[in-house]
């Protein structure tokens, strides 16, 4: 294996390194023994149970629709890496499993063997440039994100801002819960070798296996397949402008292979409600924390992109020295375009076009830099990022405001929910609005941020219900008014016995340990919001 990888020591040692990063949050989550984890290993522990609610509705219907939104819907979308997790839940694995032991190994491996022959392309006989690129391409954290942090300049709203940037950065970041970006980011620079590759080789008519991973990198992330498309295009147009060279036809199979996911998904954005509505929760500035000053994103890309721009002195005479430069134009022109949503993603994978050119352009005026220099600016570049991330990590885990955990109390009422064939959606606060969908195949009327209709006009009520802030006739109407059948109360300490102010409206009352379902008299209307589990 090792000489079919053409790895040297050194990269074993980086890709073991990336395997034990990939678990550095999910193994201490593991450690509490005394409550099973939802699957959540990422900064935001909901989009994880986003994902984990997708699997179970691809295992049972293959598409997926919402079920966040406490009403009618159907079902319209279709996602590779969910489908195949959905078959495996089928057959009777469990959520976490399905996907966590299913597709971290994939993607650290697609991950690291993408940046890792993307370096070795460009520094072949160059064993010491091309492990720095590899380092900074996959660990490396811009360092004004812990500098920020911890000098406290500007308070935490500057914090978040270049944390968020920083993060969008963070290659090795995606292994922490989002691994269909990790392998997005991981097939982008293995389809442009294959691309060069089939341009050198007149035998092959068509790059197929090339154009299957065009596709799947827009599948998964849309953002990277725009800037994939850019970068093909672009340089064909700058070789047939520079040097006549027209482009083979074979490469209109790529370019329609990352035209199929982004016309579904545009498609999705314009008939499908849920995905209008997951559209304006993810429009550019829709909250104030997501706004990036344009000095915070100089400052970030800053100790990449300054050595980089010295690497623009230097001929490009192949193809992928052409790309590798347009690449970061590519990112920047899919962040500026009023189309699509959530344009923050264009920057996932920017760190490893500016990681090979900042490594060419230092070489240009530093050309032999002593080992121990270079070994000091990798630190600088990964360790103090790297605490401060797990420092997040950990903050985001003691907040409590995402379930990381079912404890036993919720994972007995959760199972009550799911074996209960009757109609009828739930009601909780958003805490557990994240993970019901996903444990009990039922509608949930708030949960995920971008798939909840008025969001944040539900959740204020919600919480406020559940945590004893709303009460009497006001209470008993908002719950009246979300047609919800069954009421959540989950096991976080100092949340509300909902008896008295529920009693007019009461069925049953059942407590599982720490955690209650109040079950409210039947109307017609909680089965015209929602059906039985997994209907």
């Amino acid at each position: 294996m090792r000489r079919r990888l053409a790895f040297d020591r050194v990269e074993w040692l980086l890709l073991a390194a990336l395997a034990v990063f990939s678990v550095a949050v999910l193994v201490p989550l593991l450690a509490k023994t005394d409550r099973t984890i939802t699957g959540a290993d990422g900064l935001l522990a909901a989009d994880q149970l986003q994902y984990l609610t997708w699997i179970r509705e691809a295992s049972n219907h293959v598409l997926i629709g919402n079920l966040f939104d406490l009403a009618p819907g159907d079902r319209t979308f279709f996602h590779p890496v969910f489908a195949v997790s959905g078959r495996l839940v089928a057959l009777g694995a469990p959520l976490a499993v399905a996907y966590l032991l299913v597709w971290k190994p994939v993607a650290v491996g697609t991950m690291f063997f993408g940046i890792q022959r993307y370096a070795r392309r460009f520094f072949p006989d160059a064993p010491g440039a091309r492990h720095t690129a590899i380092v900074l391409g996959v660990f490396g954290v811009m360092p004004m994100s812990w500098i920020v942090a911890w000098t406290n300049w500007g308070g935490q709203p500057r914090q978040y801002s270049f944390d968020f940037i920083s993060g969008e950065m963070f290659a090795a970041g995606w292994l922490w819960g989002y691994l269909p970006t990790a392998i997005a980011v991981g097939l982008l620079p293995l389809v442009l070798l294959g691309v060069e590759r089939w341009r050198d080789d007149t035998a092959r008519a068509v790059p197929w296996l090339t154009a299957v991973g065009a596709l799947l990198v827009c599948w998964l992330q849309p953002w990277q397949g725009a800037e994939l498309g850019l970068i093909l295009v672009a340089v064909e147009a700058w070789r047939w402008r520079r040097h006549g060279e027209r482009p083979r036809v074979g490469l209109l199979v790529v370019l329609g292979a990352i035209a199929l996911p982004a016309a579904y998904y545009f498609a999705l954005s314009k008939l499908d409600p849920a995905w209008q509505l997951a559209g304006e929760a993810n429009a550019r500035g829709a909250m104030d924390a997501w706004r990036w000053p344009w000095w915070a994103m100089v400052l970030t890309v800053l100790p990449l992109a300054a050595p980089a721009l010295l690497a623009f002195r230097l001929p490009a005479p192949t193809w992928q020295d052409q790309a590798v430069r347009i690449w970061p134009f590519a990112v920047l022109v899919v962040f500026l375009l009023p189309l699509g949503t959530f344009p923050y993603h264009s920057f996932q994978g920017l760190a490893i076009p500016l990681s090979v050119l900042a490594i060419q352009g230092t070489l240009t005026i530093w050309r032999a830099p002593k080992p121990a220099a270079v070994v000091a600016i990798l630190v600088f570049m990964t360790l103090p990022g790297f605490v401060h991330k797990l420092d997040v990590a950990r903050n985001s885990v003691q907040s409590a405001g995402d379930p990381y955990w079912i404890f036993p109390g919720e994972a007995d009422a959760m199972n009550a929910l799911e074996t209960d064939p009757r109609p009828g959606g739930v009601l909780g606060a958003t805490y557990a609005g994240y993970m019901l969908p996903a444990y009990t195949g039922r509608e949930t009327y708030v949960g995920a941020l971008s798939w909840s209709p008025d969001w944040d006009e539900r959740q204020r009520p919600a919480n406020d219900l559940i945590e004893g802030r709303l009460t009497g006739q006001a209470a008993r109407d908002f719950v009246t008014s979300t047609n919800a059948r069954f009421v959540f109360v989950d096991c976080r300490p100092g949340l509300a016995d909902l008896t008295e102010t529920l009693r007019p409206l009461l069925q049953a009352v059942r407590r599982y340990g720490c955690a209650t379902v109040y079950e409210l008299r039947f109307r017609p209307e909680m089965a015209e919001a929602a059906g039985g589990p997994d209907a």
